[in-house]
């Protein structure tokens, strides 16, 4: 019985702690690979919080599925269906973001950015639509996050 409870509590233990760091996504339509896993920074329920002045840290694990030389960050908030885009601090997939160009078809990478979230945004509920495009504009990854963007928590 002892053991039983042990093991029990361990396995809550380590259910809470995967729910903690899990980032709600839904990979979107993507011919050039596709995302596996998405972590977000302080981002442990849907829809992920966004707070106005300060920046947000994503990394996505992704295979892809074509050889690719050079990599494009492309992101946008859709607000009633209108893509609207978002600035990256550096929109060079290749450089500063843990991959090494070019990619291999078949391989597994970790993909690591963030974005600035600027105090002149508005306050509302958006979906963050991310994607890394290579040289042919094909989508090595896409990925769409639920968000609300608040001012204070």
């Amino acid at each position: 019985m002892k053991n039983t409870s042990k093991l029990l509590a361990l396995a809550l233990t380590f259910a809470a702690a995967t729910l903690v760091t899990a980032s709600p996504y839904q990979n979107c339509t993507s011919n050039a690979g596709y995302a596996v896993d998405v972590r977000v920074s302080k981002c442990a329920s849907s829809p992920c919080v966004l707070k106005k002045g300060t920046s947000v840290s994503i990394e996505v694990d992704f295979i892809a599925s074509q050889d690719s030389s050079v990599l494009t960050d492309r992101v946008k908030g859709i607000i009633a269906g209108i893509k609207l885009p978002f600035s990256t601090e550096n929109a060079d997939g290749c450089m500063g973001k843990g991959l090494t160009c070019p990619l291999t078809k078949g391989q597994k990478y970790t993909y690591k950015s963030s974005i600035p979230i600027s105090v002149l945004y508005p306050s509302l509920q958006v979906i963050v639509e991310w994607a890394l495009v290579n040289q042919n504009d094909a989508e090595v990854f896409c990925i769409q996050i639920p968000a609300k963007i608040l001012s204070f928590f």
